[in-house]
């Protein structure tokens, strides 16, 4: 089973330092696979869709180029950031499990900061989460 729970049991047990389980969940979002989750991440409560991480690019040039004035240029410039670190993964091909993409992402205070985002964040900078949406 390629990038499964036994690949991940062999480099580390949700108890190390990293999070086996967000690693899981960010390998199936990129299969996928689509689950609610919320996050708590720098002192602040983030909630929305885990999706992969070409996904959340997808969607994130499609509303940078529909931002008008210079959003068709951050879209191609960040499209080539993507590219340049695909051609920097290893010979197998799989992508580093180093972040979460939120799509329709909420940061909730009171009252609610913002909601409709894109987000993007660091598993390693993950205090704590849950599966479901504020």
């Amino acid at each position: 089973m390629s990038g499964t729970v036994h690949e991940l049991e062999a480099q580390q047990t949700p108890d190390d330092a990293g999070d086996a389980v967000l690693e899981l969940l960010s390998t199936m979002a990129d299969r996928g696979t689509v689950v609610a989750i919320t996050l708590f991440s720098g002192g602040q409560v983030v909630s929305g869709t885990l999706v992969g991480r070409d996904r959340w690019l997808q969607e994130f040039v499609g509303r940078a180029a529909r931002g008008g004035g210079g959003g068709r240029q951050i879209a191609e410039q960040v499209q080539g950031l993507f590219r340049a670190a695909d051609l920097r993964r290893p010979g197998d091909g799989r992508a580093p499990r180093d972040y979460l993409h939120l799509l329709d992402a909420q940061i909730d205070g009171l009252p609610r900061i913002a909601e409709g985002l894109l987000w993007r964040g660091r598993i390693s900078e993950v205090a704590g989460w849950s599966l479901g949406s504020l």
